[in-house]
């Protein structure tokens, strides 16, 4: 008689199976025994690091969420993430300036404090130029008609405002876009005296050793600026409370003109 098979139940089950497959492979079983015993250190580990970790940082406040709570103005301002007290919401922040706060005005009749233009009109200011007209006579109409022969406009230096030197200076006028009056005043004085220094020659410096000489300090009319004529220039500016460069600029001209008419 054929015998029966063996049940169901005295059958071993899956787990008994693989213990007796494992006990008869050792190094298998010891592979898999180093494996669960690494991943279980490495889950450890990982859930011991997200344990210490800080917290992150705060999420900054959405676009939406400033729509609806005051706290984000603070917020923009500082840049720390903690809302402000309740008085510091937008309704409370004014573009205005206060009524006690001090306030830059300008008094009528004195300069702008943020003009920090220093143009000075010809005349003014601690210049002073002398106004000749036709009858005048003297060394500052002599440099009148020097300093216009400098500009190509040649005139007698006979110092005597006649006719011809009248008809000169209107003509320099009229080309100058001055107003054409034949009158030397500051502007038309502005526009004809030119700076001269060591080196230069010409009818202008002719006309700055004339004036020199005759305000005392003697040096040839002879239309070269030497040292001779440095050396008077220097000594005139000195005696003038002037820079001494021994330069005959705006202020050194304005203070040579400066002579009493006969």
């Amino acid at each position: 008689m054929t015998g029966n098979p063996p049940s169901t139940a005295q059958r071993p089950g899956p787990t008994r199976r693989l213990a007796e497959w494992l006990r008869s492979r050792p190094m298998v079983l010891a592979v898999f025994v180093i494996a669960a015993l690494t991943m279980a250190a490495s889950a450890y580990q990982n859930a011991q690091g997200r344990a210490d970790s800080p917290p992150g940082p705060a999420a900054a406040p959405s676009a939406d969420a400033c729509l609806t709570r005051d706290p984000c103005v603070e917020e923009t301002v500082d840049g720390l993430g903690d809302p402000g007290p309740a008085e510091s919401s937008p309704a409370d922040i004014s573009v205005t300036s206060s009524p006690d706060a001090p306030q830059a005005s300008v008094t009528p009749g004195e300069p702008d404090p943020l003009d920090t233009g220093n143009a000075q009109a010809p005349g003014t200011g601690s210049r002073t130029w002398p106004l000749l007209k036709s009858g005048d006579r003297g060394e500052t109409v002599a440099a009148v008609q020097l300093l216009l022969t400098a500009h190509g406009y040649r005139t007698a230096p006979d110092a005597v405002y006649g006719p011809a030197t009248t008809s000169q200076v209107t003509v320099y006028q009229r080309d100058r876009s001055l107003a054409d009056d034949g009158i030397t005043g500051p502007d038309t004085w502005h526009a004809l005296i030119v700076t001269v220094r060591a080196g230069d020659r010409g009818a202008a410096v002719t006309a700055a050793q004339r004036l020199l000489t005759a305000h005392g300090h003697p040096v040839p009319a002879n239309g070269a600026f030497d040292e001779e004529t440095v050396q008077a220039v220097t000594a005139f500016q000195t005696v003038r409370a002037l820079a001494p460069d021994g330069i005959v600029g705006p202020d050194t001209w304005s203070a040579l003109v400066a002579l009493e008419q006969p």
